[in-house]
């Protein structure tokens, strides 16, 4: 991997599907985004968790990408899906491998 996020977004136990259609709906349109390497995704039935693991060319893309998200209402969108609305959405930028450790 070159540039690590991990984004987790915890459904509200009756808007899981819901969440799940969206991601399908909006996740290609991730991937062409420039600089996706990939992104992955996999649901923590424990929590209601759907996380999403992603590879990005550089963390700039991965900024650009989420400001585009944010521009094109893509956000609000996720709002009455995730359990405590957007505030409850994590995004966790780890960037590059460290090498040697």
């Amino acid at each position: 991997m070159k540039n690590l996020v991990i984004v987790s977004m915890p459904a509200k136990i009756e808007k899981v599907g819901q969440l799940k259609e969206l991601l399908v709906e909006i996740l290609p349109d991730t991937r062409k985004f420039k600089g996706c390497i990939s992104v992955n995704t996999f649901f923590e039935e424990a929590t209601n968790t759907f996380h999403l693991v992603e590879d990005w060319e550089s963390l700039d893309d991965q900024q650009a990408y989420a400001a585009w998200r944010g521009e094109t209402g893509g956000i609000e969108v996720l709002e009455p899906l995730l359990e405590g609305g957007v505030a409850s959405l994590k995004v966790t930028i780890c960037g590059p491998e460290q090498l040697g450790v």
